[in-house]
């Protein structure tokens, strides 16, 4: 049984030394349990109640649930109340202290444990707003006087400055926690450059990150107004073949999607969801957020985040997904690029392929028709007439029609292997190089090359063909990188030159690499000659070929092992 306390002033000796004790909680304390331990010990030692509890609202139930107790039983999950019920209730509803001098002749009064016969509580209020309650029992009538509320509130108002100042603390290592695990999942992701390895990275990381029951990720598709289910952590084969592919109106991402913001479900296992087929009919998930995906303004998907129990997300932890999900949207779109960069390059690979054929073709013909041109002219002088029944006046007919045959071969040969003039048109040097520059990008950044353009500062028009003209430009550029395994720069400089009262652009491609062995310089731009296993050594023989027809040239500026620099030219339009 509790003994009665003396009224006492509010300056007494032992309620300073109890402020003072409460107050180097934040300095002393590891966490907020040790901080109630605390309290608790020193409301022990000021009042001897029979029972006491510290009880918090809980921001994901609403609810004031008990945080700490003395003289409760060990389970206090049931032991909640609605704000406005019963005492602790209605304190932490109008955030003033109550005195209940006799709970069994109080109409407020709710009964949670027993031997409780009257009780004194007071709100816990930061920054305006109430945050909980401390309530200290005795289990004798009017065992408390006027001046323990007094006594009871200053240690409620030192209590919560000191939980403040633990709250804080542990905010802050949560969000350097959260920075850091930020930080790591986004180094994965953003290396992750495989469109469904992205996927699955990308909700796996959301699972790190949040410590959810379940994470999914859908693509929105505007033009067809759907989503589609890309990734679902833990995997479910049975979740994935419900919701494949769903109309938007069908969706639980429709509202995130339509207003581009993050939307907090509560509760989705409420028949107010029974009709979205991607809200998950399971009992342990309850809670959903969904985060969109944004990319310069446009919601490219959505990343859903389903919790274990009700769950009210904190602004911290809204801020952290959506971080999150704007470094997954630049991640997408930059996979997305380098896909089509590598499918870029390997069609670049195949005309390359094409175009040596029909060069090989045209150089194969080309030789055919000149002894084809003696042969013809040579046949034609022997003055062959043979007699209308003379076997061989049929023989010589065949063999003058094959040999016009072959000519109308090879002459179709050589027309086709040469680019129609009707495809050439006037482009600008800059933006040739940029359009190549911008193809290439994601493979210099892998390969850890600077790529850097000079503009002259005015427009360069030159007139061709602009798919041949950003082959060379490939071409060079390819061949600088391969020279450069340990990455470095290339630097592309355009310049407008006058020879003898003529101008005409050159373009210079400058590398840091391994240059071009002495002995292979003067051979370079020959077909098949190659330095690299896998070449084939058309590349440089292809590219002199395409600016010859464009009335142009390529040579080596200057070459040692600091690098290399190639000049190119091509006439002004």
């Amino acid at each position: 049984m509790s003994q009665p306390n003396e009224n006492r002033s509010i300056d007494d000796p032992e309620l300073l030394l109890s402020l003072y004790r409460i107050s180097q909680i934040s300095s002393s304390a590891f966490n907020v349990r040790e901080a109630f331990q605390v309290i608790m010990e020193e409301i022990q030692r000021l009042f001897h109640p029979s029972s006491a509890s510290i009880a918090l609202i809980s921001p994901n139930s609403g609810l004031l649930e008990k945080e700490f107790t003395l003289g409760y039983p060990a389970d206090t999950e049931e032991l909640a109340l609605h704000i406005g019920k019963g005492i602790s209730g209605r304190v932490a509803f109008q955030g003033k202290a109550i005195y209940a001098k006799d709970v069994l002749q109080d109409s407020r009064y709710v009964q949670l444990i027993e031997n409780v016969r009257c009780k004194i509580a007071t709100p816990m209020i930061s920054g305006g707003q109430i945050v909980g309650v401390i309530d200290v029992d005795s289990d004798q009538v009017d065992h408390y006087g006027d001046n323990d509320i007094q006594r009871l509130q200053a240690i409620t108002d030192e209590a919560i400055l000191s939980l403040q100042a633990i709250w804080k603390q542990r905010q802050l290592v949560n969000q350097s926690d959260q920075l850091n695990a930020l930080f790591n999942v986004g180094q994965n992701v953003v290396s992750n450059l495989e469109l469904q390895g992205l996927w699955d990275s990308i909700t796996e990381s959301v699972l790190d990150l949040t410590g959810s029951r379940m994470a999914t990720l859908q693509l929105f598709d505007v033009d067809k107004n759907q989503v589609s289910l890309q990734a679902v952590k833990p995997p479910s084969s049975e979740y994935r073949s419900r919701i494949e592919v769903l109309q938007l109106e069908e969706s639980m991402n429709s509202p995130a999607i339509k207003t581009r913001r993050q939307i907090e479900f509560s509760n989705i296992t409420t028949p107010d969801y029974f009709d979205l087929k991607d809200a998950p009919k399971m009992a342990d998930v309850h809670s959903c957020l969904s985060t969109p995906m944004m990319y310069e303004g446009k919601v490219i998907g959505v990343i859903n985040v389903f919790t274990q129990s009700r769950h009210r997300f904190p602004n911290d932890e809204k801020r952290l997904l959506q971080a999150f999900a704007s470094l997954s949207a630049v991640a997408a779109q930059n996979a997305d690029l380098y896909a089509r960069v590598f499918n870029s390059e390997d069609l670049l690979r195949k005309s390359e392929r094409l175009t040596t054929l029909g060069l090989l073709s045209a150089e194969i013909a080309h030789e055919i028709r000149n002894p084809l041109t003696v042969i013809k002219l040579l046949f034609g002088s022997l003055g062959l007439n043979y007699e209308e029944n003379d076997p061989r006046k049929k023989d010589t007919q065949i063999i003058i029609d094959k040999i016009n045959q072959l000519e109308e071969i090879v002459s179709k040969v050589l027309s086709f292997s040469k680019a129609p003039e009707s495809l050439n048109s006037n482009w600008s040097i800059d933006e040739l190089v940029q359009d190549t520059i911008l193809l290439l990008r994601l493979k210099m950044q892998q390969q850890r090359i600077v790529l850097q353009s000079n503009p002259v500062g005015h427009e360069i028009i030159v007139n061709g063909n602009k798919g041949q003209l950003q082959q060379v430009f490939l071409n060079l550029i390819i061949n600088a990188s391969e020279a450069m395994p340990n990455g470095g720069n290339l630097t592309i400089s355009p310049a407008v030159e006058d020879e003898e009262g003529r101008k005409k652009v050159a373009i210079y491609f400058s590398d840091t690499g391994t240059g071009i062995p002495e002995d292979i310089q003067d051979h370079i731009f020959e077909s098949f000659l190659t330095g690299k296993p896998e070449g084939t050594g058309l590349g440089l023989s292809i590219t002199k070929r395409i600016l010859q027809s464009h009335n142009g040239d390529i040579s080596i500026a200057k070459s040692s092992n600091q690098g290399t620099t190639l000049r190119i030219e091509l006439p002004l339009a």
